[in-house]
């Protein structure tokens, strides 16, 4: 069932990625498929961050046409870094959780454009719009994480007066 949820989640995250730059271009930026990716690497297993990883960056790479396994490769080796780290390093919040996210955005983008140098492919990315992308990724992170702990205190609160 879990497994079943977590891809339904990667499957409306991604569409999710596509088609929100058509509704408001600033959403464009925001890279949701990296935010469930380092959600899991900091709160589920190794393997599993690793795994979902491995399908959000396969997803965007078939829905984005670009190289096949270049976000795939990305995303996973985020997912290991992370999920390695976050077992003796907790973080909780939704700042601390945004400023992991928007580092991870950093490095993602840092990785794909030493693969196509290194592949001898042209790529069109400046240095601000990867710090915009980051700094999007992030403050997403925050909006969503302090959202979802708004409604899980809400709902908490009222199943005790029931």
């Amino acid at each position: 069932m879990r497994t079943l949820r977590w891809s339904l989640l990667l499957l409306a995250l991604g569409l999710l990625q596509t088609f929100t730059s058509v509704i408001w271009s600033p959403l464009g930026y925001v890279d949701w498929l990296l935010i469930a990716v380092v959600y899991m690497a900091l709160r589920g297993s190794f393997r599993e961050a690793v795994i979902l990883g491995a399908i959000a960056g396969l997803m965007q790479d078939g829905l984005s046409q670009e190289i096949v396994g270049l976000h795939g490769f990305a995303k996973t080796s985020i997912a290991a870094v992370i999920a390695s780290f976050s077992s003796f390093l907790v973080v909780r919040g939704p700042l601390p959780e945004a400023v992991v996210t928007g580092l991870a955005s950093l490095l993602e983008s840092s990785i794909v454009i030493a693969w196509l140098v290194l592949l001898g492919r042209s790529y069109q990315v400046t240095g601000l719009s990867i710090t915009g992308r980051a700094i999007a990724t992030a403050l997403a992170t925050a909006a969503v994480w302090s959202v979802a702990r708004w409604l899980h205190q809400r709902r908490k609160r009222r199943s005790r007066f029931k």
